[in-house]
């Protein structure tokens, strides 16, 4: 390895620069497009998938409700078949003092005045 060491003359440490290629410029701009492209893509790919878990979400708590009404509704129906049954009725009208119709039992009207 030799050494030169200039003395008495100052020596240039500017930065060399290079132009920049235009192939390179090209490239380089491809490559963020491609990746601007490619981000955006991803970014709603993903909020897609959120809306599809919380839509899920959404459909799974009404099914539940759903059956919670279908089941509400079993019970209220077994509820008004009970209450209309014959026996229970006729439980009913006996508490409140009515009796059944028969042959004998005609309908009675209240007397008649005379003046």
């Amino acid at each position: 390895m030799s050494a030169f060491i200039y003395r008495g003359s100052s020596v240039n440490n500017s930065r060399v620069t290079r132009p920049v290629s235009r192939r390179v410029f090209a490239w380089l701009a491809t490559i963020a497009v491609v990746g601007s492209v490619v981000s955006t893509g991803f970014v709603i790919s993903a909020r897609q998938h959120f809306e599809a878990v919380t839509i899920g979400y959404q459909s799974e708590q009404i099914r539940q409700q759903s059956s919670e009404l279908d089941e509400k509704l079993r019970k209220l129906e077994l509820e008004r078949a009970r209450a209309y049954a014959p026996g229970e009725l006729e439980r009913r009208a006996k508490a409140l003092g009515l009796d059944r119709a028969g042959v004998g039992n005609g309908i009675r009207r209240p007397a008649s005045r005379t003046h």
